[in-house]
């Protein structure tokens, strides 16, 4: 039952709140008085029917009364398989939606409500577009998990609450910046060295590269083969001639197992993030995802068809190719356009001032053939 108590100069309410599974104690910020305790406890009796009504719906709702702690668990469970840097990411987002949802408390205080405001909070936030957006995306995918297993009632998230992902401008390196990023790895030590000119050389994934072991690369017939994460699919590709002493160096140095030391593929972003600051390329927009789109731009600038491209960088379609990644340079394009040979087109008035008599004759013959 909802009490009153006394604490200080002021008149409190306490009371059991079973879905967030604990005590709850509230200043009701009325003096202490014979008149303001009577009050206090209309409020308090008004607080408890309130609670009973709730457990009671609660319960002919049929829901299973589990933590959200326990919920979280479940969901991770389901998903162990994901590769590593989704499972990052579903961490983090626990992390954030618990300062908000605590997991101790029950899955039921997940409802349309808390949720939306939880949103506008996501959307209030100074950070870019896509960062909310994966935040919703990972919100939406546990809610349906929730609703699934009968953990919550079922609710739709007010659609001016959405997130759309923002679609950026194909970024990728200006050649006087890939000189500089090339240029200044002689500093760094081979794993890094190693990382950046695997990305750069050969278009794969962060997620691509991380897992490839020495055993993979063979450097006589100048192939390596990895696995994606991503495509959940073997794949083998040539290797450019000028990665080879990178990577013979890499595997005299470490003799076998993983190609790459880092503890996971964010680690990577971080220490490219901090080479980018470190050599004046930060504040450009590039990223790791930067390499990859180079190396499609380049390639298909340097004349290699669309459909071997998609193969080199492990796409399963050529459309994913061409849709996101295809820049082909400025001046390639207008050599390609030229190369369209049109019927030349006169213009009319020039040709009236350059022979009247010769138009007005031309103009009669067409009127007589339209007859």
């Amino acid at each position: 039952m909802a009490s009153i108590f006394k604490k200080g100069k002021y008149i409190y309410i306490s009371w059991w709140d079973h879905l967030l599974n604990k005590t709850v104690n509230r200043s009701t910020k009325m003096p202490y008085t014979k008149e303001n305790m009577r009050q206090a406890r209309i409020m308090a009796d008004k607080i408890q029917k309130k609670l009973d009504a709730d457990k009671i719906k609660l319960e002919n709702l049929g829901l299973k009364k589990e933590t959200i702690a326990y919920a979280m668990e479940h969901f991770l469970k389901n998903n162990s398989f994901k590769k590593k840097q989704t499972l990052y990411e579903y961490q983090n987002f626990f992390k954030d939606f618990n300062n908000d949802f605590p997991p101790s408390a029950l899955c039921a205080v997940i409802n349309k409500s808390s949720v939306e405001d939880w949103m506008v909070k996501i959307k209030g936030r100074n950070v870019q577009i896509n960062t909310k957006y994966s935040k919703y995306k990972i919100l939406k995918k546990f809610l349906s998990f929730l609703f699934e297993y009968n953990y919550i009632q079922v609710f739709v998230i007010n659609k001016d609450l959405r997130v759309t992902p923002e679609v950026k401008e194909i970024t990728v390196f200006s050649d006087s910046d890939l000189e500089i990023l090339i240029k200044n790895l002689n500093l760094k030590n081979n794993n890094f060295k190693t990382t950046v000119l695997l990305l750069l050389y050969t278009g794969l994934r962060p997620s691509d590269i991380y897992n490839i072991k020495c055993e993979d690369v063979d450097l006589d017939k100048k192939v390596l083969k990895y696995y994606s994460e991503k495509t959940k699919d073997f794949f083998m590709v040539p290797i450019h001639e000028n990665l080879v002493p990178i990577l013979r160096d890499r595997i005299n140095e470490i003799k076998t197992g993983l190609l790459l030391d880092y503890e996971t593929i964010n680690n990577i972003g971080k220490a490219v993030r901090r080479y980018f600051k470190k050599i004046g390329l930060n504040g450009k927009g590039y990223n790791l995802r930067t390499f990859r789109k180079t190396f499609i731009s380049l390639a298909n600038a340097n004349g290699i068809e669309l459909a071997l491209v998609s193969k080199l960088v492990g796409h399963r379609s050529i459309t994913t190719t061409a849709k996101y990644y295809n820049k082909i340079e400025l001046s390639r394009q207008e050599e390609e356009l030229n190369k369209i040979k049109f019927i030349p087109v006169v213009n009319k008035q020039d040709k009236v001032n350059d022979n009247p008599e010769s138009y007005k004759q031309n103009k009669s013959t067409n009127t007589t053939n339209e007859e």
